[in-house]
């Protein structure tokens, strides 16, 4: 799956983000924790200009995840055939 590792890397990391940065982004790169970051788009540039253009994992460090909804789904306006 997709950025697997980095997914798991942030949450071995993650008492310890929340403790010291909730609410701020974190950029990981394989399992690097790169930075911690204000705005997603600073994250963004960061790992540009660090690790050029590779996957990286921008997440915000919250104590609860949100729940992403997309009505058109949930109505079968749209499909997603994965």
């Amino acid at each position: 799956m997709a950025l697997e590792r980095e997914r798991d890397y942030f949450e071995s990391l993650k008492a310890d983000l929340l403790h010291h940065h909730e609410g701020k982004y974190a950029l990981v790169i394989g399992t690097t924790l790169v930075g911690v970051f204000d705005t997603r788009e600073q994250a963004y540039r960061a790992g540009v200009e660090s690790h050029g253009n590779v996957a990286m994992l921008i997440k915000q460090v919250l104590r609860n995840e949100p729940i992403e909804s997309v009505p058109a789904m949930t109505l079968g306006l749209i499909s997603a055939h994965l």
